[in-house]
């Protein structure tokens, strides 16, 4: 099965030939494609988040042997309800407690939320409830209107979600949680990424790739001299790289 990454060979012959290398990965392919799919996990981790082209994008016709991603990924996670933070969050920004419940914001360890499939949450007997598949609670979106929780996602793609802690109150005493610990009581399986690979990661990935691929392909020039400034060049690909991705910190 062919190696995941977030640009071609292609991607990476172009970066090379732009520091006038010549750009022939076929002797060394695994070498390159190692590289790339070494950086394309490293972007992700490091950015928190994860690219994929749409069915028809053009890099899929381009991609030999690099598996383009296609679809989102899923992450399930245990997550702490930061009670101390609750608060109603409508369009003139965070209120106190009114008839819509105190919503509880959990930061989501990715970006670029897309939707939640489970949300369990821990009951006051120690038990979860499915909220997700549970008909007695709503998802919701931004902005609220009083629904049980609901993802919102940023302009930079930082996902959060929103949990009504009013529903783990107890029903006959006000303002008393039926949990004696939020820790870890939400358990949670969600979809996260972004729709398209922009040109801008595709050179970043190519670049970074590049820079491995000189220190460890025996890179020649066209007079089969060969280059021995290779740490030279490979800084020079990191810095492309960095500039390109300073965009998306």
């Amino acid at each position: 099965m062919p190696d995941t990454g977030y640009c071609t060979l292609e991607d990476l012959r172009r970066a090379l030939r732009e520091a006038d290398l010549p750009g022939d990965v076929e002797g060394d392919q695994q070498i390159a494609v190692d590289s790339i799919t070494a950086q394309t996990e490293w972007l992700e981790k490091t950015l928190k988040r994860h690219w994929y082209a749409p069915t028809g994008a053009d890099i899929l016709d381009e991609a030999t042997a690099i598996d383009i991603p296609t679809s989102p990924k899923e992450r399930d996670d245990e997550e702490d309800i930061p009670t101390a933070s609750a608060f109603v969050v409508d369009e003139d920004g965070p209120t106190p407690k009114t008839s819509q419940g105190t919503y509880a914001k959990i930061k989501l360890a990715r970006r670029d939320a897309e939707s939640v499939s489970a949300l369990h949450v821990r009951q006051g007997d120690g038990t979860f409830e499915d909220w997700a598949a549970s008909a007695d609670y709503d998802e919701g979106s931004w902005p609220p209107s009083g629904e049980d929780y609901y993802l919102r996602v940023n302009n930079g793609g930082w996902s959060r979600l929103y949990v009504d802690t009013e529903n783990l109150l107890k029903e006959d005493e006000d303002d008393e949680y039926v949990l004696e610990s939020f820790a870890n009581a939400v358990y949670l399986v969600w979809e996260y990424g972004h729709k398209g690979i922009p040109q801008t990661v595709r050179r970043a990935v190519a670049f970074r790739a590049a820079s491995d691929f000189v220190e460890e392909a025996a890179i020649q020039i066209p007079n089969n001299v060969e280059v021995y400034n290779v740490e030279s060049l490979a800084e020079q690909f990191e810095r492309k790289a960095e500039e390109l991705l300073e965009v998306y910190q």
